[in-house]
């Protein structure tokens, strides 16, 4: 329908051209004189090129876009280039291209920025970038770029839409967090001190004088046959820690914070070297049992840079995602009864259970989440409130607690 609607409104206006061009010569024939003639002489190239314009095979227009900024953050900017071309140098005028948006609300806050008037002439390519300021986090998707030419007067106007398909992932924000470990694990036991070190005696990685106190296994043998000196071996220092994230995904206000610091304290967790897991819950929750490698780690961030916020919290098959020592770090904007209950009854043979329930300074909700917060420490659950302007120090402030 809408392919024959751009074919009678084409049409329509090559008949107005050529009414215009019969027109001034019927004039011209009739009135006789230089006046006439000269109007229907004046008249007579622009209508010319318009119907040339008529003509003109806009399918041989190609179009490339290149996303000058592929990684992008929530709030941050994206630039993109287009290069529009075509085979051959018919003069072109007023050239409009226009990039065209799946989300309406990309259109909007890019303003007057997707639309670029050229005047094309003989060349056979232009090139133009626009950029769009604070991205929101999401998947987006580009469909392609509306392509509008024109004659002179606006009297005749082609257009197509050249389909070149692209989807942009803007991540959550990830704020660099000063990692603590909550306690240290070493071969599936755990120590009570956040700091305790554990020494890997499979990995000597040099030697050091004797001092009061080493083991005798941990000497140097050879060293001290070849020298008369005991020395003793330095061993490399293992810290790991195994933390279950469980991210509330609940609608709330404070849903882009959630998951900001969510992705933020994956990425530094796993840069320390800490077994990680991740739930985000919902109706149908989202698991990732094991984020050990790069590649899992950005399976998962983009999960968070894709999930949408629900009216439900489900915490199925928690258990089997998590079945031995570690702690939970549960991420919320509302820890009320019931959802912390069912967190409690989701999973068994854990260390500690760290609720960090993310606010905003002098929100009145917060009184009305009093109760909901003695609740969950009555039951040995640890609770931290955070600020965003807080994340910074997220571990650091749970260790001191």
């Amino acid at each position: 329908m809408t392919t024959a609607k751009k074919m009678i409104g084409t049409s329509s206006r090559l008949l107005f051209v050529l009414f215009v061009l019969v027109a001034t010569f019927v004039f011209a024939m009739f009135q006789g004189g230089m006046v006439s003639w000269t109007i229907f002489y004046i008249i007579l190239p622009f209508t010319i090129y318009s119907l040339l314009l008529f003509f003109y095979p806009m399918s041989k227009m190609t179009v490339e876009r290149t996303i000058r900024t592929p990684h992008v953050q929530n709030g941050e900017k994206l630039i993109v280039s287009l290069s529009i071309k075509r085979k051959g140098r018919f003069p072109l005028l007023y050239t409009v291209a226009s990039e065209r948006w799946t989300e309406p609300e990309i259109v909007l806050l890019a303003g007057g920025n997707l639309k670029r008037l050229f005047v094309f002439g003989f060349r056979k390519e232009v090139e133009w970038e626009y950029e769009i300021e604070k991205m929101p986090r999401g998947e987006h998707v580009l469909q392609g770029v509306k392509v509008e030419i024109s004659d002179f007067f606006g009297w005749l106007r082609k257009t197509r839409f050249i389909e070149i398909e692209n989807t942009i992932l803007v991540f959550p924000k990830m704020t660099g967090i000063h990692y603590v470990p909550f306690n240290t694990q070493y071969d599936q036991g755990t120590m009570a001190s956040p700091l305790n070190i554990v020494k890997d005696m499979t990995m000597a990685t040099g030697v050091r004088n004797y001092q009061s106190g080493d083991r005798v296994t941990w000497i140097h043998w050879k060293s001290f046959a070849r020298t008369q000196t005991l020395m003793t071996k330095e061993f490399e220092d293992r810290r790991s820690q195994e933390l279950f994230i469980i991210m509330d995904g609940r609608e709330t206000e404070m849903f882009e914070e959630l998951v900001e610091l969510t992705a933020s304290i994956l990425k530094e967790a796993s840069s320390h070297q800490a077994g990680l897991a991740l739930m985000a819950t919902g109706p149908n929750p989202s698991l990732f049992p094991f984020i050990q490698s790069e590649q899992q780690l950005h399976m998962a961030l983009v999960h968070l840079a894709k999930i949408k916020p629900t009216n439900e919290a489900s915490l199925n098959d928690v258990g089997t995602a998590f079945q031995h020592g570690g702690s939970i770090v549960l991420i919320t904007g509302n820890p009320d009864g019931p959802f912390i209950q069912s967190v409690m009854l989701s999973v068994k043979n854990v260390n500690s259970i760290i609720c960090m329930v993310v606010v905003k300074r002098d929100d009145p909700a917060l009184q009305r989440i009093e109760d909901d917060i003695r609740l969950a420490k009555s039951r040995g659950i640890t609770v931290h409130l955070l600020e965003r302007e807080q994340f910074k120090n997220a571990f650091k402030e749970v260790v001191r607690l």
